[in-house]
């Protein structure tokens, strides 16, 4: 039987068309085989006229000829040939041009070389240090049997204040020196007094007093006569006269009472003659001027 929807021949015992899946129903299958044995329609030695011509009128489900078929069937028109090849879809994108080429990615360089290297240095180092501080025995000449040290070695004899040591006149200018700086403190602290011992004045003379104390303490005296003894009454004398000169500078400005550093003073001036006497001798030997208390 011919399809109502598309007119192409399809099998009666099926429910759609083969072709175009369009429903059959019953009524098309018996007037399509009613057509076929009636003579006045043509008879079954006459050809059926075809399915569709462009002055024929659409089958009558598709409403008046301007009417659209449905939109779930195909559009009325002579139906392709069977038989007919249906041409191979071309390959994908057929204009894409060609991969380029791109050469293949360089191997990784290994860290071995390097720290074998590493490992060679670190190595070649420990063995200088070993050969450098290799302990290549004892170069003392005491540590040896029968060896002694030459004079060279030993270096110079270092100084003491033992008598007869040092030269005698180098050794007196330099007391003498001092007891000059002395002499001069003294005096300065007699203008601050009468000023009123201000706390600057104070502070000036008490630096200049320690100043000559820490001379005193490196005085060498091993070529002087009762040196050591001497030294040590003149430390003494400074160190009385430093604490003096403290407790003015406590109280500044204004001095102390005579009470309040009567014993200092009195420690200060015992010493001092103590060292004058170990003093004038070597002062008369040497040529340096006489010098008493109020002068130093």
């Amino acid at each position: 039987m011919r399809c109502p929807n598309c007119g192409s021949d399809t099998n009666p015992a099926l429910s759609r068309c083969t072709r175009c899946n369009g429903p059959l129903s019953r009524d098309d299958v018996n007037r399509d085989n009613a057509t076929a044995h009636d003579p006045q329609a043509g008879g079954p030695g006459e050809p059926l006229p075809p399915p569709w011509s462009p002055g024929r009128q659409a089958p009558a489900q598709w409403g008046a000829p301007h009417d659209q078929p449905p939109h779930d069937q195909p559009p009325p028109g002579p139906p392709p040939e069977y038989g007919t090849p249906i041409p191979p879809e071309p390959s994908p994108e057929p204009w894409a041009e060609p991969a380029i080429w791109q050469p293949p990615a360089q191997p990784k360089k290994s860290r071995a070389p390097y720290f074998v290297a590493a490992v060679g240095a670190v190595l070649l180092l420990g063995l200088a240090l070993g050969i450098v501080f290799w302990p290549s025995g004892s170069n003392d000449p005491a540590a040896q049997p029968g060896g002694v040290p030459s004079t060279q070695e030993q270096g110079p004899a270092p100084t003491t204040d033992e008598p007869g040591g040092g030269d005698v006149e180098g050794q007196a200018k330099e007391i003498d020196d001092l007891l000059e700086e002395m002499g001069d403190t003294r005096s300065d602290l007699g203008g601050v007094v009468t000023a009123g011992c201000s706390a600057s004045g104070m502070q000036r003379i008490l630096e200049a007093r320690r100043t000559q104390l820490a001379k005193a303490r490196a005085l060498k005296v091993g070529a002087l006569d009762d040196g050591t003894e001497m030294k040590a009454a003149l430390v003494r004398a400074l160190e009385a006269s430093a604490e003096s000169n403290q407790r003015y500078l406590d109280v500044a400005p204004g001095c102390p009472s005579d009470d309040e550093v009567a014993d200092v003073n009195q420690r200060a001036s015992s010493a001092k003659s103590e060292f004058l006497g170990y003093w004038q001798p070597i002062a008369e030997e040497s040529g340096l001027p006489y010098r008493s208390e109020s002068d130093i």
